[in-house]
């Protein structure tokens, strides 16, 4: 067995920063969904102050890692394929999936995500914008990737997509001179971060309460078309 004390992945997502403003200074509760090493767990200690924040993922080594380190206040051992979720609808102001649901067969992550919209008032989730094959980190069988997701997967969901990370050009100087092309075009960004507050009231990522009218507008500008994010404003 992989001593996950020693990773074998020695970075970290490119877009922390974006998926920062994306949760709420007053987020009271959170659970993320597919937790892994617990990267959100660590930025929600620093960076928040949930009441009730939990992690969940269906390999143990890296739940007892989490809980040594306590990340979270409860670690959770489930498979993300096994729904519904044990939680009532809307319990949490933020659910969380980051670099997850490509590890699901495509039908089953469409069922994660309506059930992150049952579970939560806000939903988070991050992918990478095209599909590659991946060995199996730390000794764990699950981090194979099984399906591909695209910027239409989450527009027609609701969500505002934000391309980050690098372009998926080969064209170098691209790379290097034109970063932020991806937050306007997603579907030219190495990853694809997708958020959608799917409640009337919400509290911005300020602190300050939100209304419906701009919940609705949200939804209606994503499906009449992919959102550029010029003037996303949380």
């Amino acid at each position: 067995m992989q001593d996950v004390r020693k990773p074998e992945v020695t970075h970290t997502h490119p877009f922390l920063f974006e998926f920062l403003t994306k949760v709420p200074t007053e987020t009271d509760s959170l659970i993320d969904l597919g937790c892994g090493r617990g990267i959100v767990g660590a930025l929600m200690r620093i960076y928040r102050s949930p009441r009730n924040l939990i992690g969940v993922d269906v390999f143990p080594e890296y739940l007892k890692f989490c809980s040594d380190h306590g990340f979270y206040d409860e670690c959770l051992l489930w498979d993300l394929r096994r729904l519904p979720l044990p939680f009532k609808g809307k319990e949490f102001d933020v659910a969380t999936c980051l670099e997850t649901i490509e590890h699901l067969p495509k039908d089953d992550g469409e069922r994660l995500l309506d059930e992150l919209d049952r579970i939560a008032k806000i939903v988070v989730v991050s992918t990478p914008n095209t599909f590659f094959t991946q060995p199996r980190f730390d000794g764990n069988r699950f981090q194979a990737h099984l399906s591909r997701w695209s910027v239409w997967d989450f527009s027609r969901r609701g969500y505002r997509i934000r391309g980050v990370g690098e372009l998926k050009s080969k064209i170098r100087y691209l790379k290097l001179f034109l970063p932020r092309l991806g937050h306007a075009f997603p579907f030219v960004s190495e990853y694809l971060l997708a958020f959608k507050k799917i409640w009337n009231t919400y509290l911005a990522c300020d602190g300050t309460p939100g209304g419906a009218s701009e919940n609705e507008n949200t939804t209606s500008a994503i499906y009449n078309g992919v959102d550029l994010g010029s003037s996303e404003k949380g």
